[in-house]
């Protein structure tokens, strides 16, 4: 037991003075970054390769251009590049202190990501990287920011904090590749689009309408995972595409417009939020780095009374674990509240950075990635109320540097979007009228080549004459006879029956007599009188007339 305690407490004196000197700005590691070399008087000064540092550059160069480290990988291994350990047994064999193939040039994946996450090329030197876990063996784990040491500004830098910042943020936002064959299109804000309420990114989705014309949206991931009870919080990807562009459109012009004015309406608005924050906040992280200081004080004492022998190696541990526990915890408290406290603190250097990036494109068209991922933080996309064509969803657009930021609309962009849903809304019901007749035209020849199939090759079925009995294939939907003579029989048979209908077996239709006023059936077409009774009275009716008219003439004649 007593050899165990001794041998702790020398690893506890090794780390601690190993610790002194990490804390002094000390290297105590053999191993140096790829792209430098050491000074053969100086092993604690680092000098930049000028072959490797080229090779760092243009893997940064790579990663802010969209493509993953798998990708710089394989680029890198087609141009013959040599992998570090191969290049430093090459040309440095004397800081050679890995297994390494002479002349290898196969790039892996994971050596990218390491030179991409290494802060020493930003001319920064990182210590204590990894902690030791227990002294028995060789066990360490990664440590915490809190726990790294980092001396800004040590050595000369590779790459500056730019483009180090424009690399991960790519980073942050790199996709899968596409699949080929498939109708996946490239999205253009990989990694930027958030659900509002349960705060998980939102996947790029791609639908098929009835037609079988893709089209392509946003959804919670959580929602299609089913992982967190989420709803969809749908939303297109023309309509997302179009929104960012459009303020994009608008916070450019209003910069150009007033560029001094804009940074001092950022300024006010974060100095408003800033001294808006709750006094609760401030409050509770001032109790927290009490207690921390508190514990930093009990933790010093309890490994102290542990070397004197007044406290037991099983209480030293079970108290050691509570307090390494409590602390992780409120240090991670502490780190959220200072978060939240400078998020809104104003930075002059930011707001510039800001302008001079949104400044690159100058009244710009169209959305595209490199433009979306330069300026925008992050999207929040909340749930859709209300259904078509009365939805309407909330957007919140983050940009980088600058957090969010609205401009409210003028009388005149109001004006314009009311016109622009207005034309939006005809030619949506001019579509919808065009897809109707496309559909009833459709449909109709659909309809005619059936019937024509159906009656091989006719356009009307068989039918059978009416007049000769035969079956025959009408012209139209009246034909009723299979030819003209049919019909010309058939309408003389008609006749016939019509006249038979009318006289019967008389030569001559009834008349009615102009006498008696009775009908009767004449002898002849002439005939108008039914008997001899009544010609006998016409005929004398016409005499007596013949009469009276000839005494007028007479009388007119005497008195002439």
């Amino acid at each position: 037991m007593f050899n165990e305690w001794y041998a702790k407490d020398t690893s506890n004196k090794i780390k601690t003075i190993f610790l002194s000197r990490m804390s002094d700005g000390k290297r105590c590691s053999g191993s140096i970054p790829y792209g430098y070399n050491r000074l053969p008087e100086d092993k604690q000064t680092l000098v930049v390769d000028p072959v490797a540092s080229q090779v760092v550059k243009h893997i940064f160069e790579l990663a802010v251009e969209g493509l993953t480290p798998p990708a710089i990988a394989r680029q890198l291994t087609e141009e013959k590049v040599l992998i570090p350990s191969a290049y430093t047994l090459q040309y440095h064999p004397e800081q050679c202190n890995r297994k390494a193939e002479y002349g290898c040039t196969s790039w892996n994946a994971n050596t990218v990501r390491e030179i991409l996450s290494r802060q020493e090329y930003l001319g920064h030197t990182v210590l204590r990287k990894t902690i030791g876990t227990n002294f028995k063996t060789d066990e360490r784990r990664f440590a915490t920011d809190e726990e790294r040491l980092v001396f800004e500004d040590t050595h000369e830098p590779i790459v500056d904090g730019e483009l180090w910042e424009q690399a991960h943020r790519r980073l942050k936002h790199a996709t899968r590749r596409i699949k080929e064959g498939t109708h996946q299109e490239e999205c253009l804000l990989p990694g930027l689009v958030y659900c509002a309420d349960c705060g998980s990114k939102m996947s790029y989705q791609t639908n098929y309408y009835k037609s079988g014309e893709p089209y392509h949206s946003f959804r919670c991931s959580s929602y299609g995972n089913r992982t967190v009870n989420c709803t969809i919080h749908h939303i297109s990807d023309k309509v997302l595409y179009q929104l960012v562009l459009r303020s994009i459109q608008r916070l450019l012009s209003h910069i150009i417009a007033d560029e001094r004015g804009f940074a001092e309406e950022l300024k006010s608005k974060w100095e408003a939020q800033a001294n808006g924050k709750p006094q609760k906040q401030k409050d509770e992280l001032q109790t927290i780095n009490r207690r921390l200081n508190e514990l930093d004080r009990l933790i010093g004492s309890l490994y102290e009374n542990f070397i004197s022998g007044l406290l037991p190696e099983k209480q030293y541990k079970s108290l050691m674990k509570k307090y390494s526990a409590e602390q992780d915890s409120l240090e991670s408290q502490v780190s959220e509240i200072q978060e939240k406290l400078e998020q809104t603190k104003a930075s002059s250097a930011h707001i510039g950075r800001f302008i001079r990036l949104i400044k690159k494109y100058k009244q710009p068209i169209e959305l595209t990635k490199e433009m979306a991922c330069e300026l925008i933080d992050k999207i929040v996309v909340h749930e859709a109320v209300g259904k078509k064509p009365n939805r309407q969803q909330q957007v919140d657009i983050y940009y980088n540097f600058i957090g969010q930021f609205d401009l409210p609309l003028s009388e005149k962009e109001i004006a314009e979007a009311r016109q622009k849903a207005e034309q939006e809304a005809a030619e949506k019901a001019k579509r919808k009228k065009n897809r109707q007749r496309e559909s009833n035209v459709a449909h109709q020849a659909k309809a005619k080549a059936e019937r024509w199939a159906a009656n091989d090759g006719h356009k009307y079925p068989k039918r059978i004459c009416e007049q000769c009995g035969k079956e025959f294939y009408p012209n139209s939907t009246r034909q009723r006879f299979c030819n003209t003579d049919c019909t010309k029989a058939h309408q003389q048979a008609e006749k016939e029956k019509k006249r038979f209908a009318e006289k019967g077996e008389h030569t001559f239709r009834q008349k009615v007599c102009k006498i008696c006023g009775k009908p009767f059936w004449p002898s002849n077409g002439q005939e108008v009188l039914c008997s001899e009774e009544c010609k006998t009275i016409n005929r004398r009716q016409k005499q007596l007339a013949y009469y009276h008219r000839k005494q007028s003439e007479q009388k007119a004649g005497e008195a002439i």
